[in-house]
C-alpha cells in the first residue's frame, strides 16, 4: 500500500487499534513520517509520551519542512499537512510545558502562534502562560500590540503584566474587567467559587474552553496575593450578583465587606436589576454583560471611597 492510501486511510479511522497500526504502516514505509510519528505518540500512555518527547520534535521538523516548501500557503481548513503541523505544536508544546520546561515550550509556541495567525488552535493559551511563566511582561504587551486574533489567555495576561509593570489600579480594574467579560465563567474557577471539573467527562460542551482557559490561567493568577486580590475582587462581586455563590460562610462575608464599605445597598439593588432581568426571560449574555457592567461600576466606587 502507498503512503497516499495509508494516509487516506489514517484519516478515516475510528479505531485506536487502526491508527497505531496505519502508523506503524507509515514508519515501515518512511522511518522519517512525522504523519506515523504522530500517530504512534498520540497513543502512547502519558509516561511513554513524555519519555517519547523526541518523536514530535522530529515530526515538527519533518512536517515543518512540509507546510514551508508548498507554493501556496497553508491553511488549516481541509489542508492535512497543516493540520497535523497544528496538533504536533499542540502536542508538544503544551507536553513540554507540562514538565517544566518552559523555555523550550515557549519557542514552540511562538512559532506555534504565528502560523496560528486566527487563533483557530489553542496556540494564545500555550504563547501567553510561557511568556507569563518567564516573566516576559514587556514582550506581553508588545505582542498584544500586533496580535491578529483577541484571546482569553492573551488578556488575562495583559491584565498581569499591568499589574507587575506597576500600572495604575484603573489600568489594572479595566484590563482585569474586560478579560472577565471574554469569559465570564473563567475567574470563576480560577479563584475556586466553582470547582474545577474531575473529569473530561464532566466538562459540558459549553464550558470546555472555559475550563481549559481557567486551567492554565489559574496558577498565574494563583502566584501572589497581590494578583488573586486583583482576579478575586470582580470574580467574587460578579458571582454574587449572579447567584454563584453557593457557599453561605462567602456570602455573608462578601455582605459584611461590602455593608462595611457602605456599598450594600447598592449591590442589592442592582441584584434585584438583575433577578428581574432573569425573571423576565431575558438572554443569559445580555445578563453577564449587564452584572459585569455594574461590577465594573462598583469596584470604581470602592476605589474612588
Amino acid at each position: 500500500m502507498t503512503k497516499e492510501e495509508l494516509l487516506n486511510r489514517l484519516d478515516e479511522a475510528e479505531s485506536d487499534e487502526e491508527i497505531k497500526k496505519i502508523g506503524e504502516e507509515l514508519l515501515t514505509l518512511d522511518p522519517d513520517s512525522p504523519y506515523g510519528k504522530l500517530a504512534v505518540w498520540e497513543l502512547l500512555a502519558y509516561e511513554d509520551g513524555v519519555q517519547n518527547l523526541d518523536m514530535l520534535r522530529e515530526a515538527l521538523d519533518s512536517i515543518r519542512a512540509v507546510v514551508d516548501a508548498k507554493e501556496i500557503p497553508a491553511f488549516v481548513e481541509g489542508d492535512r499537512d497543516a493540520l497535523v503541523y497544528m496538533t504536533v505544536l499542540t502536542n508538544l508544546g503544551y507536553s513540554l510545558l507540562a514538565e517544566g520546561h518552559v523555555d523550550e515550550a515557549y519557542e514552540t509556541a511562538k512559532e506555534f502562534a504565528s502560523f496560528d495567525e486566527e487563533g483557530l488552535y489553542p496556540s494564545r493559551t500555550l504563547l501567553y502562560r510561557t511568556m507569563l511563566d518567564l516573566e516576559l511582561y514587556d514582550d506581553i504587551m508588545t505582542y498584544l500590540e500586533t496580535d491578529s486574533a483577541e484571546s482569553v489567555a492573551g488578556e488575562h495576561a495583559r491584565a498581569i503584566a499591568l499589574l507587575e509593570k506597576g500600572a495604575s489600579p484603573e489600568e489594572v480594574r479595566d484590563a482585569t474587567n474586560y478579560a472577565i467579560s471574554l469569559s465570564p465563567c473563567v475567574p470563576l474557577f480560577i479563584t475556586g467559587i466553582w470547582d474545577f471539573p474531575d473529569t473530561d467527562d464532566e466538562i459540558d460542551e459549553d464550558m470546555e474552553d472555559a475550563v481549559n482557559d481557567a486551567a492554565y490561567l489559574a496558577d498565574p493568577w494563583c502566584k501572589t496575593d497581590k494578583r488573586l486580590t486583583a482576579i478575586s475582587a470582580p470574580a467574587f462581586l460578579f458571582a454574587y450578583l449572579t447567584d454563584n455563590l453557593s457557599d453561605e460562610k462567602d456570602k455573608k462575608a462578601l455582605r459584611e465587606g461590602y455593608e462595611d464599605a457602605g456599598i450594600l445597598d447598592r449591590i442589592e439593588k442592582a441584584k434585584k436589576r438583575l433577578a428581574k432581568m432573569e425573571k423576565d426571560g431575558r438572554d443569559t449574555d445580555e445578563i453577564e454583560a449587564e452584572a459585569l457592567s455594574e461590577t465594573a461600576d462598583i469596584l470604581e466606587e470602592m476605589d474612588e471611597g
